[in-house]
C-alpha cells in the first residue's frame, strides 16, 4: 500500500514542505478508523509526493475519502494538496500512477 501526497504545480517550492506537514496531520485526522488508512499505517507507510496539474488535482480531489490540504497565505488559502485514502499498488489510479515526482 502506498499514500500519494498529491502537491498543486501552482505552489511555490518553498511552500511545498510545510504544505505538506499540515495535509498529512489532517489527513491523519481525517482517515483514523477507515480500515485501508489503518493497515497502510500499521503495515506500509509508504508515501509518494507528486507535482499534479489543475485537471490532474481535480479529478484526484475526486476520488472518494480524498483529503484537501491548503495553506493560508498561498495561492489565497485555495486547496492545493490532495491525499487520497492509501491503495494497495495494483489498485492505484492512473492519475496517481502516471503524475510527476
Amino acid at each position: 500500500m502506498k499514500m500519494y501526497i498529491a502537491v498543486l504545480d501552482a505552489v511555490p517550492d518553498f511552500m511545498v514542505p510545510t504544505l505538506v506537514a499540515h495535509s498529512v496531520l489532517g489527513a491523519h485526522l481525517q482517515m483514523t478508523g477507515n480500515p485501508d488508512y489503518e493497515d497502510w499505517l500499521s503495515n506500509s507507510f509508504k508515501k509518494c509526493v507528486v507535482r499534479v496539474n489543475e485537471k490532474e488535482f481535480f479529478k484526484i480531489s475526486l476520488i472518494a475519502g480524498t483529503y484537501l490540504g491548503h495553506e493560508n497565505k498561498t495561492l489565497d488559502a485555495r486547496k492545493s494538496c490532495a491525499i487520497p485514502i492509501p491503495v494497495k499498488n495494483d489498485q492505484i489510479p492512473n492519475v496517481l500512477k502516471f503524475a510527476k515526482l
